[in-house]
């Protein structure tokens, strides 16, 4: 008798994880935050051009740019808005700053990814990021397979493996 009251205890708990998952899922929309390396004339630089291409490959939901500059100049048509952040530092960023605002935007706007450009500015505040988001970054993809499957290089770029990331609902 008691064997059979817990086997219905322990179904439901194993079942939990995977509805409150699929739940989190439904509630997060598929939308992504690119965030803009700054550069001395307000254009788009090259990483981040090469982010926001990454992030078109992730599924075809909302693009969203976040930038530190006043010029929204050459934005390519997939970004469907532009979120200017306040740079009263000048062009000093600290990551301080940056990590600041990428973590107000996805409270505001609730992103399933997060995307930084693979350059010393999107390594510097990448991981505060992720802590203060509770998630894990993944670092230096080369190719997007699918919006939670990445191929980033192991052992100084000699191997590439697959990454499949299924921790959280959000990818940094």
């Amino acid at each position: 008798m008691l064997s059979s009251t817990l086997r219905p205890l322990i179904a439901r708990r194993s079942s939990r994880p995977a509805l409150s998952s699929f739940h989190n899922n439904l509630l997060r929309s598929q939308s992504t935050l690119v965030v803009a390396e700054p550069t001395a004339d307000d254009s788009l630089a090259p990483a981040t051009l090469s982010a926001i291409s990454a992030a078109a490959k992730l599924h075809s939901g909302p693009i969203s740019l976040l930038t530190f500059s006043s010029s929204t100049a050459n934005v390519p048509s997939s970004v469907s808005s532009v979120i200017q952040a306040n740079n009263t530092s000048g062009s000093n960023l600290l990551a301080e700053t940056v990590t600041n605002a990428v973590v107000a935007a996805n409270e505001k706007h609730g992103y399933s990814h997060i995307i930084a450009p693979g350059t010393k500015f999107g390594a510097n505040y990448l991981g505060r990021a992720g802590a203060q988001l509770g998630v894990s970054p993944i670092s230096d993809v080369v190719d997007v397979l699918a919006e939670d499957t990445f191929v980033r290089p192991l052992y100084a770029g000699n191997a590439l493996a697959k990454v499949i990331s299924k921790s959280s609902p959000l990818k940094l």
